[in-house]
């Protein structure tokens, strides 16, 4: 904690494919990477620059994880910011679905206010893809530095491994968390109402969650996908998350979820489904190179509303290269089975094309069979951006 309240001190004081790669490759190299700069809340109101929390935007450093840890509160002077920034993502698709765009415009508003001691976060999508707009993180955040404990209420995301909304960093579902179970359509990735506490004790994390339902879209909005089901929480969804890091360089975890959903499907009486989730996590970390791997195991006691039991699996191994502290080059291995089993590999790229603009080039190969994969581009902007401080 002293050496976090330290480091903000010091921070205070300072053809469609081949025409977009030959694009690409010009503007790389007449720029190089430049440091993050995202947007402004944060920066504005305790006059930092922002790669000192972001690497490549919206990916937050360590101490930008510390700081959300934190509920975005530093022990130092406060200052006039503004009051809400846009975050606005263009993205390509060489072989789009069938329906979809091969551009799809789509972007984001965020806001944070401080409450006296409360914190209150807000993610609001504009719609995408003929999606409609809609809260999808709104959430209350206080921090209690006597027992290290962070507090959380509202609609968050689960505290996985990897941010699958707010700070995915590739355009790509990881393995498992997008996953549905027969017809429990309640994956990983949705944001959750409920609240959450999150502990340090000595190194390590705990966190624990409670929650009695979902939200049903993506991060920019995107279309919803009709399924002919109607779910909702049986019983609240208990969850655990457990980090403790064995050396500098080397970090192990495990996570249990338990719940149960009730659902109605088209003109069939409506049944329960309790489920259960396991997950295992190691990361490692040499020089400019991180390693990060999570497996999950899954069972439902009632998938089909005949008492069907029913297992399910999946997860990634991904390793990352940082060239520069605001560039990557990286390379995934997702896998999911519920039982039919999915499998890819990711190939995909990112770096601050500007300041304030973040490129993900991603190509994607389907091992075996499944929807065909292909080659995406995203830039993603945020605004407004501070003033150089």
């Amino acid at each position: 904690m002293d050496a976090f309240i330290t480091t903000a001190r010091r921070c205070a004081a300072r053809s469609w494919r081949s025409s977009l790669a030959a694009f690409v490759a010009v503007t790389a190299c007449i720029a190089a990477p430049a440091p993050a700069r995202a947007i402004p809340i944060f920066a504005q109101r305790y006059h930092l620059s922002c790669e000192t929390c972001h690497s490549v935007l919206p990916e937050l450093n360590a101490f930008g994880r510390r700081f959300r840890e934190h509920g975005y509160v530093l022990p130092i002077p406060r200052h006039g910011t503004t009051l809400v920034a846009l975050r606005y993502q263009l993205e390509f698709e060489q072989s789009p679905a069938a329906g979809s765009r091969r551009f799809t415009p789509a972007g984001v508003i965020l806001s944070n206010a401080l409450i006296g001691r409360i914190s209150a976060f807000v993610h609001y999508n504009l719609g995408a893809g003929g999606g409609p707009g809609g809260l999808y993180l709104g959430y209350l955040a206080g921090y209690d530095a006597h027992t290290r404990t962070l507090y959380r209420a509202g609609l968050f995301e689960l505290p996985l491994a990897q941010s699958p909304g707010q700070r995915l960093d590739d355009l790509a579902p990881y393995g498992y968390y997008g996953t549905h179970v027969g017809l429990d359509d309640l994956a990983l990735s949705a944001p959750r109402w409920g609240v959450q506490l999150e502990r340090r004790i000595g190194a390590s994390r705990l966190d624990a969650v409670a929650d009695l339902g979902e939200y049903k879209g993506s991060a920019y909005g995107g279309a919803p996908v009709p399924t002919g089901e109607t779910t909702s929480a049986a019983a609240p969804e208990i969850a655990l998350f457990a980090r403790t890091p064995l050396t500098r360089e080397l970090e192990i975890g495990a996570s249990g979820i338990v719940g149960e959903r009730r659902i109605a499907a088209a003109g069939k009486p409506a049944f329960d489904d309790g489920y259960r989730r396991y997950g295992a996590l190691l990361r490692a970390r040499h020089g400019p190179l991180r390693l990060q791997a999570e497996q999950w195991w899954g069972s439902d006691a009632n998938a089909d509303g005949f008492g069907t039991r029913l297992g399910s699996s999946g997860g990634y191994v991904r390793l990352k290269y940082y060239p520069t502290p605001h560039a990557y080059l990286g390379v995934r291995y997702d896998a999911a089975a519920n039982p039919y089993v999915l499998r890819d590999m990711v190939y995909y790229a990112a770096f601050m094309v500007t300041p304030h603009a973040r490129l993900i080039l991603q190509s994607v190969r389907t091992i075996g069979p499944g929807p065909p994969g292909g080659f995406s581009a995203a830039l993603t902007v945020g605004a407004p951006w501070p003033k150089n401080l």
